[in-house]
């Protein structure tokens, strides 16, 4: 496929201009950012990226990568970039399985098929069988401490930038606020507007069933992670007892963990 000829890694913190919060985070003022430059013998250069909210762990990723992956992408046949994501996986299997080494392995990732797109003169989406030049999106906002006020705000800016969809927060400390935020919400952009939560995994299943439950009058698009992403059986639960779509996976770290949900 390719051959590498230079492997770079940095890392960078990046201050956010306002600070942004959800139920299981916290307040973030910054983010850890760790990017990945592989390029080839023809220069062509491939870029990956991952972060961390308030740069905890980046500095540990930028490490891995420099100290595990880099030699390895350097010197391994790169015909399949399927088959060096099971390199990947393997080489730090006894310490992995997730955490940082998924998000030092995803970078990775990233920057090979960012370069072998680059290298095939096609965009990533048509390399990888896509049709359309289109794709649906939605505005997402990390406000779980915005005021009222600040919460609609942002969601007519998010309209005035041509969002049709917008997801907020839930998981404050009282279910009443939530409900609150979320009619106010539902008020402000009317029915039939695709309107979705995020819980950031901060509720039991019972108490996601509960809120699910109290929520469902206002017609969510979906409620994303109720609860911890190794519970499976309570995502079912919450799914076929909450009355509201369920959407979950984004600290899931590997295929088998998908399959498992």
């Amino acid at each position: 496929m390719f051959s590498v000829k230079q492997v770079v890694v940095d890392h960078f913190k990046v201050p956010l201009p306002i600070v942004l919060s959800d139920s299981t985070h916290g307040e973030m003022t910054h983010f850890g950012l760790v990017t990945v430059r592989i390029t080839d013998e023809q220069g062509q250069e491939g870029l990956g990226y991952t972060y961390t909210p308030n740069n905890i762990g980046a500095a540990a990723i930028h490490k891995l990568i420099e100290q595990d992956f880099a030699e390895a992408i350097l010197t391994t046949n790169l015909d399949s970039i399927e088959a060096f994501w099971e390199e990947m996986w393997w080489r730090v299997h006894f310490v992995g399985r997730g955490g940082l080494a998924a998000f030092a392995m995803a970078a990775v990732d990233i920057a090979l098929w960012d370069l072998q797109a680059k290298s095939a003169n096609k965009p990533l989406w048509s390399l990888l069988g896509g049709n359309s030049r289109e794709v649906k999106a939605y505005a997402g906002g990390i406000d779980l401490d915005f005021t009222l006020e600040e919460l609609l705000a942002q969601a007519e800016r998010f309209l005035e930038q041509g969002y049709r969809a917008i997801k907020m927060k839930v998981g404050r400390d009282e279910l009443e606020q939530d409900i609150e935020r979320v009619q106010a919400m539902r008020n402000f952009v009317g029915t039939g507007f695709p309107l979705m939560v995020d819980a950031n995994m901060r509720w039991t299943v019972d108490q996601a069933i509960k809120a699910a439950t109290a929520l469902a009058s206002y017609s969510l698009y979906w409620l994303e992670e109720p609860v911890i992403p190794d519970d499976f059986v309570g995502h079912e639960r919450v799914q076929a007892e909450g009355g509201v779509p369920v959407a979950s996976g984004e600290n899931l770290h590997s295929v088998y963990e998908f399959q498992r949900l």
